[in-house]
């Protein structure tokens, strides 16, 4: 019998992150890995914390999902919570985006689930790409990590991950059925997914002193642009969803916004610095 080796460090594993360059196959690998699992009768959740092609969630956040067998991709999984990052690549925000993939893997733990996968981005190259995800590793602290590379693209990565005692690294090497895109074809994917969200939106109007604006560090705004992409808060400061902006009145203390989100459960409002035109 054929060993799986990804299926096998999986089945040892309760936290296991999945890595590598763009077009490697990580997200079909999460959802495969995920759903055989599941399949078994295991409690299964996935963390997606690639903010910009997101599958469990819209671009400009973090998903956590919840697997209940097998899945023909990621994004079938049932969403159960968000974390807005602010933006489609976590270039500017390394520690806010590997933070909030922590917050939801601890979540799923504390639920209960047996087994969490973690969904990384494509940026492995330079010094950001190793400072990105060794951050996301320390805020994660998986047990494996499946590092899929063609050649040596992510070996910095895993070398640095293999120099502490934990997590366990396995290679692996991609599908050959995995087909390359180009960068047009992640913003087209990117671009489909905000039309898809958005579908269901409505346009709400909010008073500024009763939904408060800020940036990521929690500072008011005072102007915000139009068509920026805003984190919807609840009462207790969870993220429900995205929203766009449509018009801001400084002097009628007024924003309007596009939102799938309900007005009466919106508490606040949070700028980040990706835009969407439509």
């Amino acid at each position: 019998m054929t060993v799986d080796p990804a299926l096998e460090a999986a089945e040892r594993a309760r936290v296991t992150l999945i890595l590598g360059t763009n077009d490697t196959g990580k997200t079909s690998l999460t959802a495969r890995l995920a759903g055989a699992l599941a399949a078994r009768g295991e409690r299964i959740a996935v963390v997606d914390a690639d903010v910009g092609q997101s599958e469990i969630g819209p671009p400009t956040t973090v998903g956590l999902g919840r697997v209940t067998g097998m899945l023909a991709r990621l994004g079938d999984a049932e969403l159960l919570a968000l974390e807005f990052v602010g933006d489609t690549s976590p270039v500017r925000y390394i520690r806010e985006t590997a933070e909030a993939t922590g917050r939801l893997v601890r979540r799923a733990l504390d639920a209960g689930f047996d087994r969490v996968f973690v969904d990384t981005g494509g940026l492995v190259a330079g010094p950001l790409g190793l400072a990105l995800k060794r951050a996301k590793v320390r805020a994660v602290d998986p047990d494996v990590v499946l590092v899929l590379q063609r050649q040596s693209e992510s070996e910095a990565i895993a070398r640095a991950l293999e120099s502490a005692p934990r997590p366990r690294v396995v290679r692996l090497v991609p599908s050959p059925a995995v087909a390359r895109r180009t960068a047009t074809r992640r913003r087209e994917h990117r671009e489909r997914a905000l039309r898809a969200y958005f579908a269901r939106a409505d346009r709400v109007a909010l008073a500024i002193a009763r939904v408060p604006v800020t940036d990521r560090r929690g500072r008011p705004v005072t102007s915000i642009e139009h068509d920026t992409l805003v984190g919807v808060l609840g009462a207790t400061g969870e993220t429900l969803g995205i929203g766009r902006v449509r018009a801001w009145d400084a002097e009628r203390g007024e924003i309007v916004i596009e939102t799938p989100v309900a007005a009466g459960r919106i508490a606040a409002l949070v700028a980040g610095r990706a835009t969407w035109q439509q």
